[in-house]
């Protein structure tokens, strides 16, 4: 689990709360809270 304002890489992370996804295209792109419902906790596989 990762959570917002980190720097988990490249790829797709899902919201823990509403399982939006979010895509980082840039390895040092920071994590932003989900636009959706603002959530801060991601999974990098669809929970």
């Amino acid at each position: 689990m990762v959570t917002a304002g980190s720097q988990p890489g490249t790829g797709f992370y899902f919201c823990v709360q509403c399982g939006h996804r979010v895509y980082l295209e840039i390895g040092t792109d920071r994590l932003p809270q989900c636009t959706k419902c603002l959530g801060n906790k991601f999974n990098n596989k669809i929970a």
